[in-house]
């Protein structure tokens, strides 16, 4: 006997067993997961772009990696993902990374700290960025739906009356209940 695949539920295990390993990746393991904007790093990252990165110690980063990080300009935080093209110390001794886009013809004007460093980029996944970009959107869309589906069909209940029936067609429960009563002392 041939059992039949259902492709629905086969698709919505892979996506819950796809969103459990995002979740134990980010909760557990501190990736993070970013969306690209800008064409800084064409020709390998594109704006659309899905880039995970990982927590690294700065021991691990050297020159040519691709490192996400956060700077703070005027009153803005801003995330940014960038090439490392040189690893220099400050006046006091301390590390600093200097980073550049690959679309870029001069490197960025700030100096990068490793406390500054949020990971080291593993995977980049093209053209998912858009849609991950707008999940949380596409979700509370979702969830209005179902929520304003809910309530017509609660509604419908809550105000639909029942169509009024012949008097002939509905019998009295007095009646009813004389019936059965007759049958069972009958026997």
């Amino acid at each position: 006997m041939k059992k039949r695949v259902d492709w629905y539920s086969l698709l919505s295990y892979a996506l819950a067993i796809f969103v459990a390993v995002v979740l134990v990746l980010h909760f557990v393991f501190g990736f993070q997961y970013v969306v690209i904007l800008t064409d800084s790093m064409k020709p390998h990252i594109n704006p659309g772009d899905l880039v995970v990165t990982r927590p690294v110690p700065p021991s691990e980063l050297h020159v040519g990696d691709v490192i996400l990080y956060e700077i703070h300009l005027g009153n803005a935080t801003y995330r940014i993902t960038h090439r490392i093209v040189a690893v220099k110390r400050d006046d006091s001794g301390r590390i600093y990374f200097v980073t550049k886009g690959d679309n870029r013809r001069y490197t960025d004007p700030w100096r990068v700290y490793p406390e500054q460093v949020i990971g080291k980029v593993v995977l980049v996944i093209p053209k998912v960025g858009m849609v991950w970009y707008y999940t949380p959107l596409i979700v509370l869309l979702i969830f209005l739906f179902i929520v304003g589906s809910l309530a017509y069909e609660i509604a419908l209940i809550l105000l639909e009356e029942e169509p009024p029936r012949p008097k002939w067609a509905k019998p009295s429960l007095l009646a009813i209940k004389r019936k059965k009563l007759k049958r069972y002392y009958r026997r």
